[in-house]
């Protein structure tokens, strides 16, 4: 049961990033107050960096080990790449944005060191349950 409430959270949480991608620019929060030059680049780095935490969080015991650990960053280049371009089609007062892309991308690394923060003896007893069986 809570492996499904774990499933909930990410797939609503990336309902959630779909949503705020590709809704018009101008009902954004961000994008209407100004705080400051880039802050939308602020918001898709914490954005990401959540998506990133979620993933490990659903699925620790599949990212054991030095190269499984980082398939995370390619699920996470893949989605915001993909809502980027979704944003270049879509004719919603968005538009697609390189620097979006990188914002992204580089959001994984303070999710992956929070999830390893966090939940580091849960890693290690992962990875120590996969390499017994």
């Amino acid at each position: 049961m809570k492996q499904l409430y774990k499933y909930m959270i990410l797939f609503t949480y990336l309902i959630l990033i779909s949503l705020l991608s590709l809704l018009p620019s101008g009902v954004l929060p961000v994008t209407q107050t100004g705080l400051f030059p880039h802050a939308d680049k602020v918001a898709h780095f914490g954005m990401y960096a959540i998506l990133t935490f979620l993933i490990f969080y659903t699925w620790p015991e599949h990212f054991y080990g030095n190269f499984r650990q980082f398939l995370p960053f390619l699920y996470v280049i893949l989605w915001g790449t993909t809502m980027e371009i979704f944003q270049g089609l879509g004719g919603y007062g968005r538009n697609f944005s390189y620097l979006d892309m990188v914002a992204n991308t580089i959001g994984f690394f303070p999710g992956w060191l929070a999830w390893r923060w966090f939940f580091n003896k849960k890693f290690q007893e992962a990875v120590q349950s996969v390499r017994s069986d």
